[in-house]
């Protein structure tokens, strides 16, 4: 090793590949990269040249390759930590690790900036900016994201809280309780149901416990049945009186599943009846702030006793919770007792807001509206921007949160929604437009020489072009691109355990006075990106679908490689299978993410 040569710790290396410590370590072992060992204990360190060389080799063209310079301003992936208990009071959508975005915003504004989420969904950027002691403003659309946000930061007396919730579920407890009773198979004593298997509409299996035998599992008998008989006769009566009302609004076709049309269907009989009483009796509370947060643990509860809970007959119990972003009710389901259901989420609720006691609410000014107005907003006076742009039609936020603002009341704005949804003429233009005209008002409001992060988890190009070139045409300049694990799987990555991205792709952007983002684009990018994936493979061995992204996006971007010559969009998955063969690995079979990797096709 030559005395004046440059050398680089693992943490810099990633810092300018733009890629995870544990990649920069097999690029390492492949040779693609030199590397020394400069101590007794194994410590790597990496030849600068080399590492250079490869960046320029990575990009395909110097030209668009980022400044060294610019990189080591940046962060590289952080350990992702699970949620606090404040971020499991209610659930909510693309949740991202909090440690991740609390060290972002550390590390890109200062404690004056007024920190700037345009797409808040369950506020993670908010609530980490406020332990932060600093001024944030959160945006959605969404009112369920300002009611997630508001009850979460809000103070509450809990003392208060306690002693009226336990009133109104006394009252209900006392009402309805003995919908619930069932006989237990041995002693044949009154016993409590804690949860029923159905098949389709016919009730089959109980779990119930009893005060003598604990726990029991049996099949529903006709003492069982008459009792939600009278369920569906006491509903229907209340509902003829006026007595109850629950919500009938007709589902949103992109997220409808399973035949079911409207909001109740949802519910069984039984869950209708309770749910409708309890809603009522939140709803008399004269505090707001109690009144909220009742209503709070309310809304947190019904996907826990609706009927999309898949069921297990041998068992008698559910098999997961609502995680698929859908309103899928499964053939074999689950129903839960409300009672017991509500005292969890009660609990819940009690130890989350006891962790955010000491911070300030009067930090946050939260806006329920449509980013790309940001009237209210002067010029050039935010310190940092993080958000969690919709990713197309990933995740229909509103049409989901359907599920809950129905319940509560509230008034959904669904025009001016960012998404892709052809049931509703929103396609990928309408999306690039409104895309564009939320990161021009961005632009605007942040100061200069500020940054702007953002995350995103999605593999259609149309949608990647669509947000990059926003942010390239408005003037921002792209500085770095970080692949940062998260905090916990989706319930989607877990249901497509095969072809899952295990991370996301964060992007930081920069203002600055005078932008030249003239974009250097290569001849044929079907070619280049095919080239691309087959010298990657062929260097690694294989490569799994993280892996094969991670260092495949940013050449991407950085070449505008997303259309063909015909100014079709790549198909990037049209490629692999075309030209390389997906097998599974035998070493790393229970790892998500890993258990397949993409391989040379044999000819």
């Amino acid at each position: 090793m030559h005395n004046s040569m440059e050398l680089l710790t693992t943490k810099e290396v990633a810092e300018i590949l733009q890629v995870s410590s544990s990649t920069v370590r097999r690029l390492s072992d492949k040779n693609t990269i030199k590397s020394y060992i400069v101590n007794n204990y194994n410590y790597r360190k990496y030849c600068k040249n080399s590492v250079i060389k490869y960046k320029e080799k990575l990009f395909g063209n110097a030209n668009a390759s980022i400044k060294v310079e610019t990189i080591k301003n940046n962060i590289t992936n952080i350990s992702a930590k699970s949620h606090p208990k404040h971020y499991l009071m209610h659930k909510y959508w693309g949740r991202k690790a909090h440690n991740v975005i609390s060290d972002y915003i550390k590390y890109f504004s200062k404690n004056d900036d007024i920190v700037l989420d345009p797409f808040m969904g369950s506020g993670v950027t908010i609530i980490e900016s406020l332990k932060l002691n600093r001024k944030a403003i959160g945006i959605d659309i969404n009112p369920m994201s300002l009611f997630i946000v508001e009850n979460t930061i809000n103070k509450v007396n809990l003392n208060k809280f306690k002693k009226t919730y336990l009133k109104i579920y006394q009252n209900t407890f006392y009402l309805y309780n003995h919908l619930y009773f069932t006989s237990c198979p041995i002693c044949e004593k009154q016993s409590i149901i804690e949860t029923t298997v159905w098949e389709n509409n016919e009730l089959l299996r109980i779990r119930g416990k009893c005060e003598e035998h604990n726990l029991f599992i049996k099949d529903a008998t006709t003492e069982d049945l008459d009792v939600y008989k009278k369920c569906t006769f006491e509903k229907e009566k209340l509902l003829k009186e006026n007595k109850i009302k629950f919500p009938t609004d007709e589902i949103m076709k992109y997220v409808k599943r399973s035949g079911r049309e409207r909001i109740n269907e949802l519910f069984n009989d039984r869950a209708l009846l309770i749910l409708s009483f309890l809603l009522k009796e939140i709803n008399k509370v004269d505090e707001v702030n109690i009144k909220n947060l009742l209503l709070f643990c309310f809304t947190s509860m019904l996907s826990n006793v609706s009927k999309m809970l898949p069921g297990d007959l041998k068992k008698c119990t559910y098999k997961s919770g609502w995680v698929i972003s859908k309103f899928w009710t499964p053939q074999i389901h689950t129903e839960r007792n409300i009672f017991k259901c509500l005292d969890l989420r009660f609990k819940a609720i009690i130890n989350g807001k006891k962790e955010v006691e000491n911070i300030n609410p009067k930090l946050a000014n939260l806006i329920l509206g449509d980013s790309s107005k940001l009237k209210n907003i002067p010029d050039e006076s935010i310190g940092y921007i993080f958000t969690d742009p919709p990713y197309g039609e990933s995740i229909a936020y509103l049409a989901l949160s359907q599920f809950w603002n129905s319940w509560i009341a509230n008034d959904v704005d669904y025009i001016n929604e960012i998404i892709i949804d052809p049931y509703r003429k929103k396609d990928y233009k309408d999306y690039e437009n409104r895309m564009n005209s939320v990161f021009r008002e961005l632009y605007r409001v942040l100061k200069y020489n500020k940054y702007l992060s953002f995350s995103f988890h999605n593999r259609d190009l149309n949608v990647w072009r669509a947000i990059l070139n926003s942010c390239l045409d408005n003037g921002f300049v792209l500085e770095s691109v970080v692949l940062q694990e998260q905090a916990v799987t989706s319930g989607t990555q877990g249901i497509n355990k095969k072809n899952t991205l295990t991370g996301d792709f964060i992007y930081n952007f920069r203002k600055i006075q005078q932008s030249d983002n003239t974009i250097v684009s290569v001849k044929n990018p079907v070619e280049f990106i095919k080239n691309q994936i087959y010298e990657f493979i062929t260097n690694n061995d294989g490569a799994t679908p993280t892996e094969l992204y991670e260092f495949l996006i940013p050449k991407i971007v950085m070449n505008h490689a997303y259309t063909d010559q015909n100014g079709n969009t790549v198909n990037i998955d049209k490629i692999l299978k075309e030209n390389f063969e997906y097998i599974e690995t035998l070493n790393e079979k229970n790892k998500l993410g890993h258990s397949y990797k993409w391989i040379i096709k044999n000819r």
